[in-house]
């Protein structure tokens, strides 16, 4: 099937020339380094090219990598991808430090559309995935950075990121394996592999009247202290004007905040600082009402929000009142008005805040808001209160080739070094590297964490919070990203929790998950409110966290209470835990672990291999990964105390009945290390390294493990070497994608072998 019939198949319409063009180029395998279309053109359809690619059997990459630095955005792409990619394309949802599940990293050939922030792909890239064990790591990189497309969505306003991208891709070596980046930008880059709009684009019906429509905005100027108190005027009278969907975007939550609470009317606030639970609640009661092509029936209301619906949002303005920025950021925030071209003409205000000398704006910079705001000046058309500049897509661009406006002052982030590489590719024992400089550059704002409130930590000693944490674990739809700074200084030396460990909020990491007691405060309807002391909702239960009822500890109460919360579980079973009563669905009687035989498990992982590679050396790796657990004392630890045959894995019995002085191996001993020893001295350095770290110990230094004979055996003095040899030869990047077919493989078939 041709892209356009496919495409409106799945649509309803045809594509635009321009994203055919795309999908030509991408079938032939010349995929463009950078897509330069203005907002509201359709960016998000090289998703749609990646699914149409894969259904047509066309080659490409296995893995979309779609990343946005605007969390809030993160959700409305993740929609999209999941309406067009059934059933032959995955579709993940990476956000605020968990996934939504990690069943993509089992299906290594499998299509997957992965949809994330520059914080959660960008850590895992970079060997330090947030929320990811140090032991999975090496997986996590691998995956990311082979047979990939990674599309960075705005690309401007993630620079030092991009860069980064850029260092990858010098870094990663040869390869067999696809690895494209794409940068989506409204603000062309001079890039010559670039795909923007054709002369058919604009002449396009459709496309015609998006890029030719007028978008009049006002200009203001006023101090400080008059700021609000202007914008909610100014608001008003755009509202009184076109009797519609007002847009009012802040340059900061606190503006925001402080906007939203003196509107009056119908009114709501958009912040990426928000549970998404609580975000679909705001959305789904007003979705109608502001959404892009529902312009029919409108009811007049305010959108108050920040920066974060700049970009990719889907959502439709009668009018705009945003405070002043940068020209690149101004046009991103008029992409939200009149977004189809339907109404021709709209109107807007641009408020600009005049610092004094001791006043300063720290998310852009006093200097460029007033060169802006002295270009704008200059860019006006008309006589007195009929000046206005022209933000129209058209207007807009000839205005910028009639008189070169201000650029603002780009954070390029820290360069990529080998050096950087060796310490990164370092995971167990992890090298301390800061790899924030290379996600963001000192943007701290973008560096974030992800807070989860729950009440049963209220009624707990605080040594129990971890045993509480771990019986219903948070789950995404209650967990708010937020920047760490704002974190950290709202909890102080408090105590919580840190990814499943009692700790100090002063100890706050990139990527952290922290939960708190409901009673800290700091959120509210909106989301994120650091001033607000009211007990937060514990929204766990809703949103498919292990359900619990705290302070229930009466099991014949379980029915009872379950439908007082309005809670349906089917033959409810109850558990024990430090708050109360964890409630799970019945479920069959569980199996005990089965004994598996070591020759049985060694056959399996090699034809689990073999679907995925036809590479000798990891068929070796495989059949010989795990020989070193026929070692007399791994078996009597299993229980395998007759040892007339091998075991690989033990059942629960057997674990049960193996006396501790009967176990004489060090605590530390690892049989994949031993394994080595039963290797013939000609092996291939590739072979042992897969053997040694297939289960992500020995990848720069050989682990000891406490026998100090099997460490001399196994080379553990010269492992160095055979490993930087190795990384030299195939790359980080491509070393850890040959670790992840063996390990992943393992993986596969222990869990086969349990079914």
């Amino acid at each position: 099937m041709t892209f356009v019939d496919w495409y409106k198949q799945k649509h309803g319409y045809a594509p635009f020339p321009w994203q055919k063009d795309l999908a030509s180029r991408m079938a032939k395998g010349a995929t463009p380094a950078s897509v330069t279309v203005p907002t509201g053109c359709g960016k998000t359809t090289i998703i749609a090219v990646f699914v149409w690619l894969h259904e047509e059997c066309i080659p490409c990459p296995k893995r979309l990598i779609y990343i946005v630095d605007r969390r809030l955005i993160v959700d409305s792409v993740t929609t999209y991808a999941e309406k067009i990619s059934f059933p032959v394309v995955k579709v993940i949802k990476m956000k605020g430090g968990m996934t939504i599940d990690n069943s993509w990293m089992m299906e290594l050939n499998q299509p997957t559309v992965i949809v994330s922030t520059v914080d959660q792909a960008g850590s895992r890239l970079l060997f330090r995935g947030y929320g990811v064990s140090k032991r999975t790591a090496p997986i996590h990189a691998a995956l990311i950075g082979n047979d990939a497309l990674l599309v960075l969505d705005e690309a401007h306003i993630s620079t030092p990121f991009a860069n980064t991208l850029e260092n990858v891709k010098k870094l990663r070596g040869d390869s067999s394996l696809p690895w494209h980046v794409v940068q989506m930008t409204a603000t062309p880059t001079g890039e010559r592999n670039a795909i923007g709009l054709s002369k058919k684009d604009w002449i396009h019906p459709v496309l015609k009247k998006r890029l030719f429509a007028s978008k009049k905005a006002k200009l203001v100027k006023v101090p400080r202290k008059q700021l609000i108190k202007r914008m909610v005027e100014e608001s008003n009278q755009l509202q009184k004007k076109t009797n519609g969907v007002v847009g009012v975007i802040c340059n900061t939550v606190q503006n925001a905040r402080q906007v939203f609470k003196a509107m009056p009317g119908v009114k709501i606030l958009l912040t990426g600082r928000i549970r998404p639970k609580d975000r679909d609640r705001i959305l789904e009661r007003n979705l109608d009402n502001i959404l892009c092509g529902n312009r029919d029936g409108r009811q007049p209301m305010f959108v108050v929000a920040t920066q974060t619906i700049e970009v990719g949002a889907d959502l439709d303005f009668d009018a705009l009142i945003t405070q002043n920025a940068p020209l690149d950021v101004l046009r991103q925030r008029f992409g939200r008005l009149d977004r189809l071209g339907v109404l021709y003409e709209s109107f807007a205000v641009i408020v600009h805040e005049s610092l004094t000398a001791n006043e300063e704006c720290f998310v852009y910079g006093k200097k460029i808001l007033k060169e802006t705001y002295s270009w704008l000046n200059k860019s006006q058309e008309g006589k007195g209160k009929n000046k206005s500049v022209d933000f129209g897509l058209s207007a807009m661009d000839k205005q910028m080739e009639a008189i070169k406006p201000p650029c603002r002052k780009v954070d390029e982030g820290v360069p990529l070094t080998e050096m950087d590489l060796l310490r990164l590719r370092q995971t167990l024992p992890q090298a301390q590297i800061d790899i924030e400089p290379f996600l963001h550059g000192d943007q701290i704002d973008n560096i974030s964490v992800s807070v989860v409130w729950r009440e049963d930590l209220i009624f707990s000693p605080k040594e129990d919070w971890p045993k509480i944490m771990k019986a219903s674990p948070p789950v995404l739809l209650e967990s708010m990203p937020c920047p760490i700074y704002e974190v950290k200084r709202w909890l102080k030396k408090r105590p919580v929790v840190i990814n499943g460990t009692n700790k100090k909020g002063s100890s706050v990491k990139p990527g952290d998950l922290v939960v708190v007691p409901s009673s800290y405060g700091g959120y509210d309807e909106w989301g994120w409110n650091s001033e607000s002391d009211e007990p937060v909702p514990d929204i766990g239960n809703e949103c498919g966290a292990n359900i619990r009822l705290i302070g229930v500890y009466k099991e014949e109460d379980v029915e009872e209470d379950l439908k007082d919360r309005g809670l349906e579980v089917s033959a409810p079973v109850a558990i024990h835990y430090p708050a109360g009563l964890i409630i799970l669905p019945k479920k069959e009687k569980h199996r005990q672990n089965k004994a598996i035989l070591l020759e049985n498990h060694a056959y399996g992982v090699l034809n689990e291999v073999k679907k995925l590679t036809k590479d000798a050396l990891i068929h070796q790796a495989a059949a010989h990964h795990d020989d070193g657990k026929k070692d007399f004392r791994f078996q009597i630890r299993l229980g395998n105390h007759d040892r007339s045959t091998l075991l690989a894995k033990s059942d629960s019995t057997q674990d049960e009945y193996t006396p501790e002085w009967l176990d004489v191996l060090p605590a530390n001993w690892r049989h994949e290390i031993n394994s080595l020893t039963y290797l013939p001295e000609d092996t291939p350095d590739l072979v042992k390294y897969l053997i040694a770290t297939h289960h992500g110990f020995g990848r720069t230094v050989m682990p000891f493990g406490g026998d100090d004979d099997l460490w001399s055996r196994s080379k553990g003095s010269s492992w160095g070497e055979l490993t930087d040899r190795l990384n030299a030869q195939y790359g980080a990047w491509g070393l850890a994608y040959l670790e992840s077919i063996l390990r992943l493989s393992d993986w596969v078939q222990s869990k086969e072998e349990q079914k």
